[in-house]
C-alpha cells in the first residue's frame, strides 16, 4: 500500500535539504560564513508512523581558509574560537571578522559592536568587557584624541600608535600604546549554535554559554591582523549533494502524482 503520509513527508524534507544547500552555495564567498548541515531523524515510538522523521540543523564550523587583506581592521581566527560582537541588546558570535571603525567604535559588516577588553599601559586587562571605541577628532584627524593611528597585533590588541618629531635631529619617533584586547569566545557544542544572521550566531540550550576570553587561551585560537576567513562551503561536495537531492524529490513527486492520479481513477469507477 502506498504510503501517501511517508511520499510527502520525503518530497518536504527534500525541499528543506535543497534549501539548506542553495543558502550553502549562495554563501560560498562571503567570509567566516559557515555551512549548515540538515538531517532527519526516525522519531522512535512515533504514533505518526515509520516515516515520521525529526528535522536537525547543525553547523560546520571546520576551519576555512584564512587570507590576507589590505584593511588592517579585518581579523580572521585560526583556531575554534568566535569574535563577540553586540547589537546593543544582545551578543552574536561571528568568524566573519570584516571590522572597521564606524562612529567611534569598531564594527563588523552588519553594524554590531565588537567587544574587547581595556588594557592598561602595560597590555594587561584593566576593566570589564565592552566596545572597542577609539573617535577620530575630525579637526585633528587624531585617534582618541591623540593618536596619529592605530594597528592590531596577532593577539588581538589594538594600539594607539603616536608618531612625534624630535624639534632638533627631526628624526620621527613612533610610540604604541595598548588600548584594547579583542575578546574571543567558546562553546561546548557549538555546532548547535543557532544563526542569528548570514554569519553570525547565537547561543542555545545545546550549545550551552559562551566562555568568553582572548586568543591564544585554549583552544581558541590565534588571531590574523589584516586577513579573512574564506567560507568553509565546499563547492564540489554540495553540487553533489544538490544533485542526489533533486533527483530524490523529483522520483518521490513523480511517485506521488501517479498514486494520485490512481487513486483519483479509483474513486471514479467507484461512482
Amino acid at each position: 500500500m502506498f504510503d501517501h503520509h511517508g511520499a510527502a513527508a520525503n518530497i518536504t524534507q527534500n525541499q528543506q535539504t535543497l534549501q539548506s544547500r542553495f543558502d550553502n552555495m549562495k554563501n560560498q564567498f562571503t567570509p567566516g560564513y559557515k555551512a549548515e548541515v540538515v538531517e532527519f531523524n526516525e522519531i522512535m515510538g512515533s504514533e505518526m508512523g515509520g516515516g515520521a522523521k525529526v528535522k536537525k540543523t547543525s553547523i560546520s564550523f571546520e576551519q576555512g581558509k584564512i587570507f590576507k587583506t589590505q584593511t588592517k581592521t579585518n581579523m580572521a581566527i585560526n583556531g575554534r574560537g568566535f569574535f563577540v560582537v553586540s547589537d546593543g541588546n544582545q551578543k552574536h558570535y561571528t568568524r566573519d571578522g570584516r571590522f572597521e571603525f564606524q562612529e567611534g567604535a569598531l564594527k563588523d559588516h552588519f553594524g554590531k559592536t565588537v567587544v574587547g577588553f581595556p588594557l592598561d599601559s602595560q597590555g594587561n586587562i584593566s576593566g570589564q568587557e565592552g566596545p572597542v571605541a577609539m573617535t577620530m577628532d575630525p579637526n585633528t584627524k587624531l585617534y582618541a584624541g591623540k593618536y596619529t593611528d592605530f594597528k592590531i597585533d596577532g593577539s588581538g590588541k589594538v594600539y594607539g600608535v603616536a608618531t612625534l618629531t624630535d624639534p632638533t635631529t627631526g628624526q620621527r619617533i613612533e610610540t604604541t600604546t595598548p588600548l584594547y584586547q579583542v575578546a574571543v569566545a567558546s562553546f561546548a557544542n557549538a555546532g548547535s549554535l543557532e544563526r542569528s544572521g548570514t554569519t553570525s550566531f547565537h547561543e542555545s540550550e545545546e550549545s550551552g554559554k559562551a566562555m568568553i576570553g582572548v586568543a591564544g587561551q585554549g583552544a581558541l585560537g590565534e588571531i590574523k591582523a589584516g586577513s579573512l576567513e574564506l567560507s568553509n562551503v565546499d563547492y564540489m561536495q554540495e553540487g553533489a549533494a544538490i544533485g542526489m537531492t533533486k533527483q530524490n524529490y523529483q522520483a518521490n513527486m513523480a511517485a506521488f502524482k501517479a498514486m494520485d492520479q490512481l487513486t483519483k481513477s479509483a474513486l471514479q469507477l467507484v461512482r
